[in-house]
């Protein structure tokens, strides 16, 4: 269910959200009106308002918890594709310095792999189904054409070092991007976020259980500070798949091969 939200538009994840989290007030609310009238009301009203500090807390530090990792996820996202984005354009501008048929060669092999990336890999990402499994085609080549070379300069020879460096770095930036792609916010993290959520509903509706209109407005009001931290939450803890902010191939995209 979860996965499911997380991959639609920022709107349909606010939309769901936002109807959700007031779904369960209007559950609760309901519950508690029933119940204001049997014996066990004035129980339940004897609950301590001191209660909700400690759920509170924990609930805080939890999405603070998460929000931290989502965001960490999201600066290292953007990190990876420019240092790959980076690595393939040096690549490709140390290649003037090589002899005329490697040159031509590295290039058309680089060429490949950015259509790999943009056609492939990234929708692979997407869907989940990225691995490290799959050889990155046209990187690969590079990389062995690069080796093949036999440099018959010293200037030769620095710049074959510095293109294998540099394609060895692009193998970095896609093997972290697409481990990053498969980390997210496990399905537990999320059952322990609605269920605090729920607990602190559920204790406002109790020491609040005679007076309707108090605990619907204080259920309202938790129920979306909480939907909101939820929906940022959604929106970035995916920045390679599909649904809210999705960081796109845009700095692969605009390498040019040249001639």
């Amino acid at each position: 269910m979860i996965l499911w939200i997380e991959s639609q538009r920022t709107e349909v994840i606010a939309a769901v959200t936002f109807g959700l989290s007031y779904l369960v007030v209007v559950l609760i609310l309901l519950a508690s009106a029933a119940i204001a009238p049997r014996r066990i009301a004035a129980d339940l009203k004897a609950t301590t308002p001191v209660m909700l500090t400690p759920l509170s807390v924990i609930a805080a530090l939890l999405i603070a918890f998460l929000a931290n990792r989502v965001w960490t996820n999201l600066d290292r996202a953007n990190s990876y594709v420019a240092q790959e984005a980076t690595a393939i354009q040096e690549a490709i501008s140390l290649a003037d310095g090589l002899p005329a048929d490697m040159r031509t060669k590295l290039r058309a092999s680089i060429g490949v792999y950015l259509h790999f990336v943009d056609s492939e890999d990234w929708p692979a990402m997407a869907a989940g189904h990225a691995n490290l499994r799959q050889s990155p085609r046209g990187l690969t080549e590079a990389l062995d054409t690069t080796m093949s070379i036999n440099p018959t300069t010293r200037t030769q020879e620095i710049v074959q070092a510095s293109v294998l460096a540099a394609l060895e770095r692009a193998f970095e930036g896609r093997r972290n991007r697409i481990l990053l792609s498969q980390g997210v916010i496990s399905p537990v993290q999320w059952v322990v976020i609605i269920l605090l959520d729920m607990l602190l509903l559920t204790t406002i509706a109790m020491v609040h259980i005679d007076r309707r209109i108090t605990a619907a407005v204080n259920t309202f009001i938790l129920s979306t500070a909480i939907a909101a931290c939820l929906v940022l939450l959604m929106m970035h803890d995916r920045p390679f798949a599909a649904g809210g902010f999705t960081l796109g191939p845009g700095a692969l995209r605009e390498i040019r091969i040249g001639d």
